[in-house]
């Protein structure tokens, strides 16, 4: 069984990671106030952008969370339609959830909504759902060169 098959076989499981990917990032529900924090927000991305260690872990942190749902959303989508409109989708879809969440966070105490988040999410999801690709793509080569291998020596 390959990975792409034995994912498709967990198919609820996988949106199940996909909505906790998603809904994390709004916890704890505790910080949402009610009424919006507009001067809060940073709508430059990397504005003033000094290479500290919170700034980093926020952005590599971002960005692999993101990764770990593209990768997996695109085994939720038609995995035979273009590798181009499935990467496409991702971003899109990713590009949503990520501005609903900088929305929600403007709405928060203790929660500063950025584009740079946007961004890095963004990037995330579409290198997540690039490596999906590349691992589908290999896994397909080496299952038909095992079935051409096979063939091979059944003739023999």
């Amino acid at each position: 069984m390959t990975l792409c098959t034995g994912l498709k076989l967990k198919s609820g499981v996988l949106w199940f990671l996909l909505a906790i990917l998603t809904i994390a990032p709004l916890l704890p529900l505790s910080n949402f106030v009610g009424h919006p924090h507009w001067d809060h927000i940073r709508w430059i991305p990397f504005q003033n952008f000094a290479l500290s260690w919170n700034i980093l872990k926020d952005i590599v942190g971002n960005t692999l969370w993101f990764m770990m749902f593209g990768y997996l959303l695109h085994y939720q989508l038609n995995e035979d339609s273009r590798t181009l409109w499935t990467i496409a989708t991702i971003t899109a879809i990713a590009g949503g959830i990520s501005l609903s969440i900088e929305f929600f966070q403007v709405f928060c105490h203790n929660r500063i909504a950025s584009i740079t988040d946007v961004i890095c999410n963004v990037l995330g999801a579409g290198l997540g759902g690039c490596l999906a690709e590349k691992q589908r793509a290999n896994s397909y080569r080496t299952m038909t060169i095992d079935v051409g291998i096979e063939g091979n020596r059944s003739k023999t």
